[in-house]
């Protein structure tokens, strides 16, 4: 279920952490909740 800021802010694979998630490509967050939504749009 991808909505249309979920295409994009898709991009080419990153590299995997230490932690294992995969960081996204932008690296600047506006808020928790938007961590919070782009970790429930990338499961």
């Amino acid at each position: 279920m991808y909505d249309e800021t979920a295409a994009q802010h898709r991009a080419e694979p990153a590299d995997r952490t230490p932690a294992g998630w995969q960081s996204p490509d932008f690296t600047v967050v506006d808020t928790a909740l938007e961590v919070t939504a782009y970790s429930l749009r990338t499961k």
